[in-house]
């Protein structure tokens, strides 16, 4: 596979994963009320921090300790926790008036949240594990290029794809009320605790 091929399959994949809804995207959506357009890239920042990290590991053999059911148990538990911790600073933090409010400086808490959000989500290393594993498989015998390739590729589609929802979100928030940005902030709340919770019950049962 040519390095051109790796590149374009590796972003059409991953731009149908990024546009799927989960914890990261309500996340996006709702720093990007307060934020403004730089939350999201700053957020994928983050997220493709922790990916880098994780392909080191899968590179460096890591797989067989990854798949074990106790360590996806308690991934999914701790994960669960965390996202209803995020969950809870979303539903009851104030509902500022968005047109007046200037645009918050949270570079650093950014990144992090990305980190934390896609590290909190065991779905996203399960993801990882098969198709990610495999697409690094096909990318190796490239050797560095073709690995870097495939790692380009990827974050190319988050990049793009959340900092166009940010940008959006961003732009629209003059036109939203307080009454309307508390529903957003709530359902977005709301839907990474029962995430959260699905995550745990999943685990135990």
């Amino acid at each position: 596979m040519s390095i051109f091929t790796i590149v374009a399959t590796s972003f059409i994949v991953a731009l149908s994963g990024a546009m799927s809804p989960g914890p990261l995207l309500a996340v996006t959506v709702g720093r990007s009320l307060t934020d403004g357009a730089k939350a999201g890239p700053l957020l994928i920042t983050g997220h493709s921090i922790l990916e880098l990290l994780l392909v080191i590991f899968l590179v460096a053999g890591f797989k067989t300790y990854l798949t074990q059911p106790v360590f996806t148990k308690v991934y999914s538990i701790v994960g669960g926790c965390l996202l209803m911790g995020m969950a809870f600073g979303m539903v009851w933090k104030p509902s500022p008036d968005l047109s007046k409010l200037k645009v918050r400086n949270n570079t650093g808490s950014s990144i992090f949240a990305g980190v934390l959000v896609s590290l909190s989500n065991p779905y996203w290393a399960i993801w990882w594990i098969t198709i990610g594993i495999t697409y690094l498989s096909i990318a190796s015998p490239r050797g560095v290029a073709g690995i870097s390739a495939f790692f380009f590729g990827h974050i190319s589609a988050d990049f793009l794809w959340y900092s166009i929802v940010s940008f959006f979100v961003s732009r629209g928030k003059q036109r939203i009320k307080p009454g309307i940005y508390a529903f957003i902030s709530i359902f977005c709340g709301i839907f990474l605790a029962v995430f959260g919770i699905f995550l745990i019950a999943k685990a135990i049962i």
